[in-house]
């Protein structure tokens, strides 16, 4: 049974329409991503193909990226579009986050675990965190929005969703890790970092975050593996992405 929850009052799941977890230029189907350790495609509620990054589990790490590197313009402009779930938090509290991440290294780039997202130890490489566990000093909180950049958890720039912190026990609209629909939206125009996050909504709201960042000058080339990864640690909780869009 895919996320299965304890009782409580519904919420949207993950929309239906999605007919293939990609709908990307070239990438037709999901044979394009390569799937690390925990990560797996799994079908949601109504059928829906999903994107499992990690199971409600303690210690879990997973990832998944493009299969083959993409192609970018030596300004790296682009933009995606996708939507998440956080859902089953453990005893010890929900945890600990899930990143999209640009990187050079491979499609089976994996980092630790816990508080490392799956991310710490992927470089060079650039991402945006979702994170909800607060773990000092890296985290501002534990609803928060920060990039990262080559493996560093600090988070730069961050800011936090709908201004609302402490969102342990999970469960409170506009808590990241509450199990609702959330909607991300994420542009590069070559100079600015821009994110916009909303919980069950699809209609894009004003940006949360905005970071001045020279991605090809990171990366040092014009051409990346580009996908998730999610971790958990003594708290837990299921990752799930779907409906994916990159432009």
């Amino acid at each position: 049974m895919y996320m299965h929850r304890e009782p409580r009052t519904p919420r949207h799941t993950l929309p239906a329409a999605v007919a293939c977890l990609l709908s990307i230029p070239a990438f037709g189907a999901t044979s394009d991503l390569t799937l690390n350790v925990s990560a797996k495609i799994v079908t949601g509620p109504q059928g829906a193909s999903v994107l499992w990054l990690t199971p409600a589990q303690e210690g879990q790490a997973g990832s998944a990226f493009t299969t083959n590197s993409v192609a970018f313009s030596p300004k790296y402009i682009f933009s995606t579009f996708f939507q998440f779930q956080m859902t089953d938090p453990g005893p010890g509290g929900a945890s600990d986050g899930m990143t999209f991440t640009l990187q050079t290294e491979s499609a089976t780039a994996l980092g630790a675990n816990g508080g490392d997202l799956g991310y710490l130890g992927i470089t060079p490489s650039v991402a945006v965190e979702l994170n909800t566990w607060q773990n000092a000093p890296f985290d501002i909180n534990d609803n928060d929005v920060a990039v990262l950049t080559n493996a560093d958890i600090t988070g730069l720039g961050p800011q936090t969703a709908y201004g609302v912190t402490n969102c342990q026990p999970t469960g409170a609209f506009s808590c990241m890790s509450n199990g609702d629909t959330w909607s991300v939206w994420i542009d590069y125009d070559g100079t600015n970092l821009r994110v916009a996050i909303a919980d069950n909504s699809t209609t894009r709201p004003v940006d949360l975050l905005s970071y001045p960042i020279d991605i090809a000058s990171v990366l040092g080339q014009t051409s990346a593996f580009v996908g998730f990864t999610a971790g958990t640690g003594l708290g837990y909780e299921n990752h799930a992405i779907a409906n994916w869009q990159f432009h």
